[in-house]
């Protein structure tokens, strides 16, 4: 009986040795799916409901999506804390002009915004948003 608990103690201990160290955070969203024409004419903002997150400090990807496109338009640095996340879509006449902004809650750190005009080739119900990716 001591030998096989022995044996189970050191089999437990291998397995702990050989499990992978904690991954990075996963990547975040905001996102809103509407019908959006190939050929806009202008009008007025769409934007995707407020987020507040929680980000952690490190280096981020972030980025633009439109339909089954997406764009890393910014690398950056934040610091710990809470943010206000929204990205808005603003019909011009052809395509769109794509806008993600990051405003921190913590006193004295400066709002960031990310951009880019993007194109939808044919006419229909499209996701778009922007995302954080953590690269750490």
């Amino acid at each position: 009986m001591k030998r096989i608990l022995t044996t189970l103690v050191v089999a437990l201990g291998m397995a702990a040795a050989v499990t992978p160290s904690a991954t990075a955070a996963d990547t975040a969203w905001v996102l809103k799916t509407q019908y959006l024409t190939s050929n806009p004419n202008g009008g007025a903002d769409s934007c995707t409901e407020s987020r507040r997150i929680y980000l952690g400090e490190g280096s981020y990807n972030w980025g633009l999506r439109i339909g089954g496109n997406q764009w890393v338009t910014r690398d950056m640095a934040l610091g710990s804390g809470w943010y206000h996340w929204q990205s808005c879509l603003n019909p011009e006449y052809g395509d769109y002009i794509h806008t993600s902004t990051l405003v921190p809650e913590t006193a004295g750190w400066d709002p960031a915004a990310t951009g880019r005009s993007s194109v939808v080739s044919s006419s229909g119900s499209h996701t778009w948003g922007s995302f954080l990716d953590p690269r750490f």
